[in-house]
């Protein structure tokens, strides 16, 4: 569901919740209403499904766990949880007849991909995703699934324009205070709209216009040079790249959350092509509490020696990756996930002075937007922009060739014009 401000998708999507909940014909049905933040779910949601579940109550809601118990038409208990996806291993290991994920754009893949989807399974269970454009993320893949899939999906798109929630004159007003671009994501669900605040959005975009975004061979006669943001409660992310004559070939995007140095070592062994230098950001130096041991000194023992990314300010880094973009071809199988990453990132919103802060807002896309950074810090400088095809001798012959008819006309020995 694709749906456009105060078009009433979350009431819509509660009542569904409960309404699956009260003719599920299984034992003890479960399901699950996710919001991007636990905070965020409770003042969405939670009001809305006490008051519909009110007359099926088995005992009161838990308050605490944001848990509703109540009777469905069988007989049977029924539950409702009500959390954050910003937290889904709370919900490994429970089995879901049924889950509801809002604003889906501000979510993590791996929370639907890695814990949700799977606990649908052996009950056969069914999936709301709703929310407005947040650009090319993961609401926009499911939104293409769908599109591409009418058989297994029903996709809803509901523009403000065609749904008439709204009066005309509301409307008229909104498009008349925002700017077009946020007008058009907000009320007429555009994906295709610039995302408000993004560094590197308009970068992305140009970058799949001009063709570089797309499969491509990796060169085995280039190495593959590896960069990271390294840590252990939150996301690890790497970049792969090659410096070649075309520019930068980035080839390998990796991100994995709570696993600790000795996985990230093994994943490098485990490439199956000749690695280059591996870059390490400057906190790597610090030595851990828990083993007396930096992370530069476990990747040494394992006979990696590293080097450390370059110290910038995060401007200067968010400054160094827009200049190289335009020189990067991007293998979109190996690295779509990290794309939506770099296309997702932005500044924090100041909701009281209304500006945009000058400084990145800390969510799903920060670990690879940072690596990503440091991508930018430890390449190397690429002079000049060609396409993926030419060849080394093609640069050198146009390098050669790189001045004009009068040029060498001027250049000439002269003749003496008198007649001798």
């Amino acid at each position: 569901m694709v749906a456009h401000r105060r078009a009433g998708k979350t009431v819509a999507m509660c009542a569904d919740l409960v309404i699956g909940m009260l003719e599920c014909s299984l034992p003890r049905p479960q399901a699950a209403y996710l919001a991007p933040f636990r905070e965020q779910a409770k003042k969405v949601a939670w009001s809305y499904l006490k008051e519909l579940t009110r007359d099926f109550w088995v005992k009161d809601p838990n308050e605490s766990e944001l848990k509703i118990v109540m009777r469905a038409h069988t007989g049977e208990e029924a539950t409702i949880y009500v959390g954050g996806a910003d937290s889904p291993d709370s919900l490994r290991g429970l089995y879901l007849d049924a889950v509801v994920l809002d604003e889906v754009g501000d979510m993590r893949p791996t929370a639907w991909y890695s814990v949700l989807r799977p606990a649908l399974s052996d009950r056969q269970g069914w999936a709301i995703f709703a929310g407005t454009p947040r650009g090319k993320n993961l609401f926009w893949n499911l939104r293409e699934e769908a599109r591409l899939n009418p058989r297994t999906h029903i996709l809803l798109e509901l523009p403000a324009s065609k749904t008439q929630i709204l009066p005309a004159e509301e409307l008229d007003a909104a498009r008349a205070q925002m700017t077009e671009e946020s007008y058009e994501i907000e009320y007429e669900c555009s994906f295709d709209a610039a995302i408000p605040g993004a560094y590197w959005a308009k970068d992305i975009g140009r970058a799949y216009e001009e063709g570089r975004v797309a499969k491509f061979e990796l060169d085995r006669e280039f190495p593959v040079h590896f960069v990271a943001d390294l840590g252990y409660t939150d996301s690890c992310a790497w970049w792969g790249w090659q410096e070649t004559p075309d520019g930068l070939r980035v080839v390998e995007h990796y991100e994995r959350d709570n696993e600790p140095i000795a996985h990230y070592v093994e994943w490098l062994k485990r490439r199956p092509y000749k690695v280059g230098q591996v870059w390490l950001p400057h906190d790597a130096k610090a030595k851990s509490l828990q083993t007396g041991r930096s992370i530069m000194e476990q990747f040494l023992k394992s006979g990696i020696t590293p080097r450390l990314v370059p110290e910038l300010s995060l401007q200067d880094g968010i400054e160094a990756a827009r200049q190289i973009l335009p020189h990067c071809w991007f293998d979109e199988g190996a690295c779509y996930e990290g794309i939506e990453h770099l296309r997702g990132y932005m500044r924090e919103w100041d909701e009281r002075s209304q500006t945009f802060r000058n400084r990145p807002k800390h969510d799903q896309h920060s670990h690879s937007a940072d690596a990503f950074r440091y991508l930018s810090l430890c390449a190397k400088p690429v002079t000049k922009k060609t396409g993926p095809r030419d060849t080394i001798q093609g640069a050198a012959v146009r390098n050669l060739h790189s001045f004009a008819l009068n040029d060498i006309w001027d250049t000439a020995p002269q003749k003496s014009q008198r007649i001798g």
